[in-house]
C-alpha cells in the first residue's frame, strides 16, 4: 500500500516543448496548448524551447545589449526615455520602482516597440508606446538587429497566443485582431551586481506581475530570476539556453476571470558579474476592452473584474511604477 498524500506544489518550472506549435496537425497544436493550460492554472510561468527563434539572433541581441550599456552615460541620457511621448529609449537607473512601498530598482534599460507610421492617430495622440523610438547614434547596426531580433518575437507571441487561445477552448485566431496594431515591447535590461550594504528590499527588480498579455523573456547566463509558487514559496528560475521563460500577464488573467495566472517574480544578481536579460511584452491593441471570456464565468462563478482597455490599464501600471519617469522631460 503507499499511503496518500497531497502532492506538493511545483519547485522547478515545466519546459514546454513548442515545437508542436507548429505542426500542421491540430492534435498537436492542441496537446501543446493543454501542457500551458495545466501551468497556467498553477504557477503561470514555463520554458518553451523548439521556439523557432535562431540562437545567433538572440545572441546577437544581448551583444549589442552589452554594447548599449557600455556607452557613457551622456551618449545613454541623450535618448532618455523622458524624451519620447511613447516612452521608449533609454531607462535610467533607479528609474522604477516594480514592488510598490520598495525603494527603486537596481537596473537600467532600453525599450522600444511597434514600428508604426507618424501619422497613424495613434502616433498623432501620443498614446504611450506607438511610434517615436528612440536609438543611440553611437551604434550603427543596433537598430536594423534589434528589429530583425523584434519581427521574430513578434511572431513568436503570435503563434503563442493561438495556442494559448487553443488552450482556452477559443477559436485559434481569436487573439489575432488584438494584435494588429499593438502595445509590444521589446527591453533590454542591465542588472549589476547587488551591492553589499543596499538598502532593505532594493533589488535588481522588486516583486511584481507583468502587465499585458504574455511575456517572452530570454536570459543571459546568470540567473537572478525569482518565481513564486502556488505555495507562495519563491524558486528560481535558472537560465536555460536556448529557451524563453513565458509568463502569463496581469490582462489575460483578467480577460480569463482568474483561471490563469499573472504571477510574482523578482530578479536579484548575486553574483559577481553583470546579468542582462531581453524581456518582451506583446500586450495587444491600446484600444481593445478585455472583459471575461464567455467560456470563463458562469452564475457560480460571476466576472470578477470590470471591463477595461488595455491601453489605461498598462497606463495606470506604467504611471504607478515609473512616476515622472514616463512624462516627456
Amino acid at each position: 500500500m503507499i499511503p496518500y498524500t497531497p502532492p506538493a506544489t511545483a519547485r522547478t518550472l515545466p519546459v514546454i516543448d513548442f515545437a508542436d506549435a507548429f505542426s500542421p496537425e491540430k492534435a498537436r497544436r492542441e496537446a501543446v496548448a493543454w501542457e500551458i493550460h495545466k501551468i497556467s492554472r498553477d504557477v503561470g510561468f514555463f520554458y518553451i524551447v523548439n521556439h523557432g527563434v535562431p540562437q545567433a539572433l538572440v545572441d546577437g541581441q544581448f551583444d549589442w545589449a552589452r554594447r548599449f550599456f557600455a556607452l557613457p552615460q551622456a551618449g545613454k541620457s541623450a535618448i532618455d526615455m523622458r524624451r519620447s511621448p511613447s516612452g521608449y529609449g533609454y531607462e535610467r537607473m533607479g528609474a522604477q520602482a516594480l514592488d510598490e512601498g520598495s525603494p527603486a530598482d537596481l537596473k537600467e534599460g532600453f525599450q522600444f516597440g511597434f514600428d508604426i507610421a507618424p501619422d497613424h492617430p495613434y502616433v498623432q495622440r501620443g498614446l504611450l508606446r506607438y511610434g517615436h523610438n528612440l536609438w543611440p547614434a553611437e551604434l550603427p547596426g543596433f537598430e536594423a538587429h534589434s528589429r530583425r531580433y523584434y519581427d521574430a518575437l513578434r511572431a513568436l507571441s503570435h503563434r503563442l497566443l493561438s495556442v494559448i487561445a487553443l488552450s482556452l477552448q477559443l477559436e485559434e485566431d481569436f487573439f489575432e485582431p488584438v494584435l494588429q496594431t499593438p502595445i509590444a515591447t521589446q527591453r533590454m535590461l542591465h542588472y549589476p551586481p547587488q551591492p553589499q550594504g543596499a538598502q532593505d528590499n532594493r533589488i535588481g527588480a522588486g516583486a511584481h506581475t507583468d502587465w499585458g498579455l504574455v511575456t517572452l523573456l530570454a536570459q543571459d547566463d546568470i540567473g537572478g530570476l525569482e518565481v513564486r509558487n502556488a505555495d507562495g514559496e519563491w524558486i528560481r528560475a535558472a537560465p536555460i539556453r536556448g529557451s524563453f521563460v513565458v509568463n502569463i500577464g496581469d490582462l489575460l488573467q483578467r480577460w480569463s476571470n482568474d483561471l490563469y495566472h499573472s504571477n510574482f517574480h523578482r530578479v536579484l544578481n548575486g553574483g559577481t558579474a553583470p546579468r542582462y536579460s531581453l524581456p518582451f511584452f506583446q500586450d495587444g491593441d491600446q484600444a481593445c476592452t478585455v472583459a471575461c471570456l464567455p467560456g470563463c464565468c458562469s452564475a457560480a462563478r460571476p466576472a470578477r473584474y470590470a471591463p477595461c482597455t488595455i491601453g489605461d490599464y498598462l497606463d495606470m501600471k506604467v504611471r504607478e511604477t515609473f512616476g515622472a519617469a514616463s512624462a516627456p522631460a
